[in-house]
């Protein structure tokens, strides 16, 4: 009888792996193998790659640049598809042109395996304002939309600036949808919930002077570096940060929404369980400080949680995602 393995070798390619161990692909450092792994590394490799898996019924997992999420320490079961898809085109613009000037926008499409900060500094150069804020924003265009990632200094949302996007359904349906499709909120796209696959976005920009919009990139990064904990093996944020009327209602400290505050203000910062521990700079990322496992990460979480409920009636919801078995 033919193996699963020979079967996706036949649909996918012979690059399929067997047995891949996960921790590398991940900014945590952590997670047991992948059943198998594909490397897509363009838009119809990645398409190709989700049917055959769909085509085989077995269970697919698409890792983009491995922020964010937290893989359990023995693995995942079926096909993991590495999202290295990598282009980003010019794609016009809509508006007139006069006194040398553009007045309209500009569109950007970039593959979804594309580095957010490589778009970053790509429409940064060509003088187009909407994401320069997101310097030092880790992870992909796609993991990006998916979580409508956010920055405060100065606020902006990524899903402010997506334009169109052109995704595959899971009913395996490529289509084009508009920004309105994806139901934008904090930490939220509808995607979340329909588990479509975004293959490319298409992001509408305004022209803006090239210095005056490095300047606010700059000073972003700047202001990411001195609040958050840097060179180090983490995930993020490991919490939400709660809504205005939470604070308000429950009172919490300064009526602050921080997470991070919250989880300091319960005495958790620098709490350490094996090698992960609570970052002693920002308390609402945990670290991987040498051969922690994610066991040890959730034992954190559950700490923190536990804690903070306990002193100030608040549940935290995690920003983390949990992947695989643990």
């Amino acid at each position: 009888m033919e193996s699963m393995y020979q079967k996706l070798k036949l649909l996918i390619g012979e690059e399929i792996k067997e047995q891949e161990p996960l921790a590398s692909y991940t900014t945590l450092k952590i997670g047991g193998p992948a059943d198998f792994f594909f490397d897509a590394k363009t838009t119809e490799q990645l398409v190709t790659a989700v049917k055959g898996a769909h085509s085989l019924g077995i269970p697919l997992f698409l890792l983009g640049s491995g922020t964010n999420i937290l893989i359990g320490d023995k693995g995942i079961r079926g096909l993991v598809i590495k999202n290295s898809t990598s282009v980003i085109r010019m794609r016009g613009m809509k508006g007139r042109m006069s006194g040398g000037s553009t007045h309209g926008f500009i569109y950007v499409e970039a593959d979804s395996g594309v580095f957010f900060n490589k778009l970053v500094r790509f429409t940064i150069e060509e003088g187009l304002a909407g994401i320069e804020m997101h310097l030092g924003l880790p992870g992909s265009v796609g993991g990006a939309v998916y979580m409508n990632s956010k920055w405060t200094h100065p606020e902006g949302y990524v899903g402010d600036v997506v334009y169109q996007a052109e995704i595959l359904s899971s009913k395996d349906e490529r289509k084009v949808v508009p920004r309105s499709y994806f139901q934008f909120a904090y930490d939220t796209s509808v995607i979340q919930k329909t588990r479509d696959i975004v293959m490319r976005v298409t992001f509408a920009f305004v022209a803006d002077n090239k210095e005056h919009l490095w300047q606010v990139a700059n000073e972003s990064i700047a202001y990411r570096r001195q609040s958050q904990p840097q060179g180090v093996k983490s995930a993020g944020c490991t919490f939400r940060n709660i809504s205005k009327a939470q604070a308000l209602t429950l009172a919490t400290p300064e009526y602050t929404t921080s997470a991070g505050f919250l989880v300091d203000h319960a005495g958790l910062k620098g709490e350490t369980i094996g090698d992960a521990q609570i970052s002693p700079i920002h308390a609402n990322f945990i670290i991987n400080n040498g051969h922690a496992t994610a066991s040890d990460v959730i034992q954190l979480i559950e700490r923190a949680r536990e804690r903070v409920k306990h002193q100030f009636g608040i549940e935290l919801k995690e920003e983390i995602i949990r992947v695989g078995e643990f």
